[in-house]
Parts: structure tokens; C-alpha cells; sequence
């Protein structure tokens, strides 16, 4: 913590106690009893498509589910490339406000000093809080965390922009050890080098975002209908080797000393899928690339019957939970899902970005 609210006066002390207001805490009814502080655990997945979970064997996603909630429906961006969604998830708007419609030219013109990162928000809010960001993907930190539209400031206590996921469970793992994050962000990227055929041991891969040996004719919340050939068995064992990274950072959070007191939600979501007309591919507003998937996890965490979540929703629920009043004047376009005391959901229609003429999808480095 960076502070604590001090009781003066020996009289105050008798008369009302004195207690300590971190992040979330109140008090009831004239009790002393303070509620559990609310706090963030915000796991990314790159090009995760819902299919890919609930075909692998994810035991550690499984737990989370089974304590929460989960949309396999949910969607993103229709330029479903990685900048536009981490920027809509992490800012909580969609692309007509941020800005970002590629993963390299648009970072130039993205509009983050009047939409920035959700941690901005934290830290403006609950001054005393203490945020961190930890991702495999460079520009997540370096374009929208901390971007130089706010003037160079980054107001987070912790950023780190490393070389492997194994590097981001480490740290995130560093951080439930030893420091005392309140909201902590992760992107995890191998799901995604997996769906492009990009190997990082100088090998060569098929690629492809199907999940599916015998490919999907089903579609419905699959994800849309993909081919037998663009099964990719590296795809459904990287999405297996990181779940086992998430098992890892939840036994780090549960090992906290002071856990039964802390109340975690624990959100996840990818920033895109994959699979669209060429396999290895994303970044086409088609069923398989668009649709993702939104866990909501912990004891604050509630069904969400009411409609299809939004990459957008991110943001506004992680605030929420934090106890933070989203001011209208922000302009998100996210709302508070799958959570406690969510307001009523407002299903607003989703802007189009997808601009032909000037697409490039995302192949990967093949």
C-alpha cells in the first residue's frame, strides 16, 4: 500500500475504532468489520479461440469456470487483428475512439490520452493502489500502458515487456510472492505463435486456429466452421502448456498470506481468435476470428445471462469491481458484466473499423 488512512484522537478511537480503508474495504451499518479489498487478476490469452479451451485439456481454466462464469460467445473488435484488441479491451472502447486498427501504423494516431489504459483510471481513482502490467507482447505496455500521449508519465508501479511467456508467469508469479499488486495484468503470446505456425525452435509448422482433429461442422459457439485440414495439434498443446503456466500464478495468488481476506476476481479473455480464409491467419471480421471468449472468476463473480459479452466489458467490469464509479464523461463503451451489483446491461451496438482496402490481416513471421 502506498498509504494508510491513520485514526487521530483517543476519543474517535472509542467511539468508532479505528479502521483501516484499502482498496474496496468498507464498513456496514456502523460495523468495524471491513469487507475483503477488491483486487484484479487480468489474464490475457493471445488468439485463444473459445473452441481451443473447451476441446484442450485446461484444468486450471476448467477451476476458474467452475468458480465463476463464462461466455463462450463473447466478441471482438471486427478488425480482428492483436492492436485493436488489446487497446478495446484495456481501454474499454472500441476501435472508432481509440483509434487503432493494425498492429504497426495506427499506433501513431491512437487517441489514448483521451481513452487511456484501464490502469490509468485505477490509479487516478485509488491513488493508493498498486498496478502492474506484465506482457509478451511489447506494445501492449509500450503503445497503450504507458503511451507518450500522456505526456511520457506512466502511472503504474510495474511494467515489464519480456521475451517469453515463461518470463511473464515468473514475473506475475515474483509479484503474488513478493509485492502486493491490486490489479495485475498478463499477456500470454505462444497460444497465438501456435494458431500462425510460428515455432520458436527454427522448426516449421502447418499452423491454423482449428481445435478440431475432424474440423468443426457444427459452428454455433464454436466459433464458426473450420476444415479437418486446418487442425493444428501445436495449437491445442501450446493453449495445454499455458494453462499449466495459469495453474502455476493461481497457486502463487491462493499461497498469498493474506488471501482469505483479499478479494480477487479473476478475469480472462483473448484478444482475437483465429482461422478465417487462410488458416494460419487473423484479422477478418469472420465468425472464427472475432469470437472469444470472457471468464469472470472469484466470489464476486455472478452470471451473466443477459447478453453477448463485449471485449469493451473488460475494463468497465474490472473498475467496477474495484469500487471505482465509471464516469460518463469517460466515454467508455464497455459495461460491468458477470460480476456483483453489475448495473443493468446496456447492449449497445458495435462500430465497424474493417476497412478493405487498407487491411493487411496478420499471418504471422512465416
Amino acid at each position: 500500500m502506498k498509504f494508510q488512512w491513520l485514526c487521530l484522537g483517543l476519543a474517535l478511537i472509542i467511539l468508532t475504532g479505528c479502521g483501516n480503508s484499502p482498496v474496496g474495504q468498507s464498513s456496514e451499518g456502523g460495523s468495524n468489520t471491513a469487507q475483503p479489498q477488491a483486487r484484479v487478476l487480468l489474464i490475457g490469452l493471445d488468439g485463444t479461440r473459445s473452441a481451443g479451451i473447451q476441446q484442450a485439456n485446461t484444468p486450471n481454466l476448467d477451476a476458474l469456470i467452475a468458480e465463476g462464469f463464462v461466455d463462450y460467445d463473447a466478441i471482438t473488435n471486427d478488425v480482428s487483428l492483436s492492436g485493436p484488441g488489446w487497446a478495446s479491451m484495456l481501454s474499454g472502447v472500441w476501435c472508432d475512439k481509440h483509434g487503432v486498427v493494425d498492429n504497426d501504423l495506427t499506433w501513431a494516431n491512437s487517441r489514448f490520452d483521451e481513452y487511456p489504459h484501464v490502469l490509468f483510471y485505477a490509479e487516478q481513482q485509488r491513488p493508493q493502489i498498486n498496478s502492474a502490467s506484465v506482457s509478451h507482447w511489447a506494445p501492449i505496455n509500450s503503445e497503450i500502458a504507458c503511451a507518450d500521449e500522456r505526456g511520457g508519465e506512466c502511472v503504474l508501479d510495474h511494467v515489464m515487456s519480456v521475451a517469453t511467456d515463461i518470463e511473464v508467469r515468473d514475473e506475475v508469479v515474483r509479484l503474488l510472492r513478493d509485492e502486493d499488486p491490486h490489479f495485475l495484468f498478463m499477456q500470454f503470446d505462444d497460444i497465438d505463435h501456435a494458431g500462425h505456425g510460428d515455432l520458436t525452435d527454427g522448426g516449421t509448422d502447418i499452423g491454423g486456429f482449428c481445435p478440431h482433429p475432424g474440423g468443426d461442422p457444427s459452428g454455433g459457439n464454436q466459433g464458426g466452421v473450420c476444415s479437418a485440414l486446418d487442425y493444428n495439434a501445436n495449437y491445442i498443446s501450446t493453449i495445454e502448456l499455458t494453462d499449466g503456466y495459469v495453474g502455476e500464478i493461481m497457486a502463487a495468488l491462493k499461497a498469498r498470506p493474506n488471501y482469505a481476506e483479499e478479494n480477487w476476481l479473476v478475469l480472462s479473455s483473448p484478444d482475437h481468435g483465429g482461422a478465417g480464409t487462410v488458416k494460419n491467419q487473423h484479422g477478418f471480421p469472420t465468425a472464427q476470428e472475432r469470437r472469444t471468449f470472457f471468464i469472470s472468476s472469484g466470489q464476486a463473480a455472478r452470471p451473466f445471462p443477459d447478453a453477448q459479452v463485449k471485449i469493451v466489458d473488460v475494463a468497465a467490469t474490472a473498475l467496477h469491481h474495484l469500487g471505482i464509479t465509471i464516469d460518463p464523461a469517460w466515454g467508455l463503451d464497455g459495461r460491468p458484466v458477470a460480476v456483483v451489483d453489475a448495473p443493468d446491461y446496456v447492449d449497445d451496438a458495435t462500430p465497424s473499423c474493417f476497412n478493405p482496402a487498407v487491411f493487411l490481416p496478420d499471418i504471422g513471421t512465416l
